[in-house]
């Protein structure tokens, strides 16, 4: 009586190792990462503003500013988001920022705008609308501002 061994054949894996590649290789393709870099430099964004608006507050400075600069800004090698003296953040590779430049907090936390200001953060065909009131400073998002 002859027993047989229970397993895969070493064809039969190899096989397998093919199929799943393939598998991943066109899964791969299909996610789009420039909605996760939109909506994380998004969030950046608002809470480098309301940071911002908090030192201004904490400080009662004459004002503390949020700047959305395209060049260097501040001693930081990348392009981003400078928050004065407090943070800097790269700009995600095909990730555009288009809107306010700066913002400037007074020390009751009011921001130097005088109608609703939208930023706008686009990456692919993703697009974040980022909305700054007037009066008190308050950030959120909206399809429309």
């Amino acid at each position: 009586m002859i027993k047989r061994c229970k397993g895969f054949t070493m064809i039969e894996l190899i096989l397998l190792i093919v199929i799943l590649g393939i598998l991943s290789a066109s899964a791969s393709s299909r996610l789009n990462f420039a909605s996760h870099d939109v909506g994380g430099y998004a969030e950046i964004i608002k809470s480098s503003i309301r940071l911002a608006q908090k030192l201004a507050i904490a400080k009662r400075a004459a004002s503390v500013s949020v700047t959305f600069s395209v060049n260097p800004f501040g001693g930081c090698t990348v392009n981003g988001v400078q928050v004065t003296n407090e943070q800097c953040d790269p700009l995600p590779n095909g990730v555009s920022v288009n809107g306010l430049g700066t913002v400037t907090f007074d020390g009751l936390g009011r921001p130097n705008v005088n109608a609703v200001t939208t930023i706008t953060v686009s990456g692919g065909d993703v697009i974040r609308r980022i909305c700054l009131e007037p009066e008190t400073g308050y950030v959120h998002e909206e399809a429309a501002c």
